[in-house]
């Protein structure tokens, strides 16, 4: 890896779990080898180059990005079927039908004009199957099945388009689409007979995008959205150990790292820097998709997350919150909390050996549940273990009492 030192704490806690398995002592004092000038190798961080973070209400920075996109990179952008559930027959009869709707017209913004007035005039609003083909075929759905149809309507007579989710205001939640016809974008919301080109802000102002279905950049082996307000590295291409979470892309700041497919299985470390202020939604992106990811390091500027051994927490004040343990950290040393509520750890296959803190005064019911290959918990003499804190666990667990939290650290 590229910085060993930085890895110390984990190897630390791996050389213990050896250490349980064979009966030894928990914690053998690791040889550190220093820099022969006595320093240490601080975790790479992506540099700050001074761009800023989006900014001003959803509606504009998602113009602002629209406008950042290559055009040469817009049907290439808009191939992806995204997130739409259909099947190719299903495709193939609504291409069909599309073609036929839209033959005899020139140009791509009167083909989309068509479709977005059958869309308007034929689909019944009502609370159904918002899938593509069901909405075509049943004529009801949704806001969300009506901008799915519109969306596979023009993908499939090869007008670039992508549907987006937000608020609509001041009713909520809203999906709509965005679409290209030669050579500018327009913002169009078939569900209430809305389409404005997309420099006419104030016309769809009420229109507040969190989220696009679509890839609006790759660069430099980083594939980037828009996702919950932020600019989002959602897939990444490299061959190194180690993923350092870029500073900016397309002009402005990265701000999320919430991948929404598999990291390559090579990633074993992240590194994140000061910019980044969320990790997704309940941290679905990195649950699902970072599997072989076995330690994350947070650059100490981060004013949101924190990282402790791994492990990464949010920022209250002066409060740590434990918020994410990598897939594959197989042991946890936590850092200290005073209780360990209900579901504190949930669903991690990977951990086997647990250390709690010492100043750790209660772990609840449930507190650990469904980790079903952990094996040992060390846990403090003080600490009140309540019934079924451990459950899920595997069929050996057991609970060692003690403090076994004397890691040899390395800190700047």
């Amino acid at each position: 890896m590229k910085n060993k030192l930085l890895l110390l704490p984990f190897l630390a806690a791996s050389l213990a779990f050896a250490a349980c398995n064979e009966g030894e002592a928990l914690f053998e004092s690791p040889v550190v080898e220093q820099p022969a000038d006595g320093s240490v190798t601080r975790a790479e961080f992506a540099e700050d180059d001074g761009k800023k973070p989006l900014s001003g209400s959803p509606y504009l920075q998602a113009r602002n990005l629209m406008n950042k996109v290559p055009a040469d990179y817009i049907a290439e952008m808009t191939d992806t079927l995204g997130r739409a559930n259909i099947t190719p027959e299903q495709y193939a009869e609504i291409q069909a039908f599309t073609e036929n709707l839209t033959a005899g017209l020139t140009t791509q913004k009167d083909k989309y004009t068509k479709c977005f007035n059958w869309v308007v005039q034929n689909i019944k609003y009502e609370y159904t199957d918002n899938d593509p083909y069901a909405v075509f075929k049943n004529k009801k759905g949704i806001c969300q099945g009506y901008a799915n149809l519109l969306f596979i309507m023009l993908h499939s007579i090869d007008i670039p388009a992508f549907v987006c989710n937000g608020i609509l205001n001041p009713v909520g939640g809203h999906a709509w689409n965005y679409v290209y016809c030669d050579g500018k974008w327009y913002v169009s919301d078939p569900t209430n007979n809305g389409s404005w080109i997309l420099a006419a802000t104030a016309s769809y102002s009420h229109l507040l995008p969190s989220s696009f279905d679509v890839v609006l950049a790759k660069e430099n082996g980083v594939w980037i959205n828009y996702n919950e307000y932020h600019l989002n590295v959602c897939a990444v291409e490299s061959s190194d150990d180690i993923f350092v979470v870029p500073f900016s892309a397309m002009g402005y700041q990265v701000t999320s790292f919430s991948p929404t497919v598999p990291l390559p299985a090579n990633i074993k470390q992240i590194n994140i820097g000061k910019n980044i202020k969320s990790l997704g939604e309940a941290y679905m992106g990195l649950s699902y998709n970072a599997a072989n990811v076995e330690y994350i390091e947070v650059d100490p500027e981060n004013t949101t997350f924190a990282s402790y051994l791994g492990v990464v927490y949010r920022k209250d004040g002066s409060e740590f919150q434990l918020t994410y343990i990598p897939g594959a950290m197989k042991c946890v040393e936590l850092m200290p909390m005073e209780t360990m509520y209900k579901n504190t750890i949930y669903r991690h296959d990977g951990v086997e050996v647990l250390i709690v803190a010492p100043g750790t005064k209660k772990i609840e019911a449930w507190g650990v549940e469904n980790c079903p290959n952990l094996k040992i918990a060390y846990v403090p003499e003080d600490t009140e273990i309540e019934d079924n804190a451990f459950a899920g666990v595997h069929p050996d667990f057991q609970i060692i009492r003690g403090d076994y939290t004397n890691i040899p650290e390395i800190r700047e």
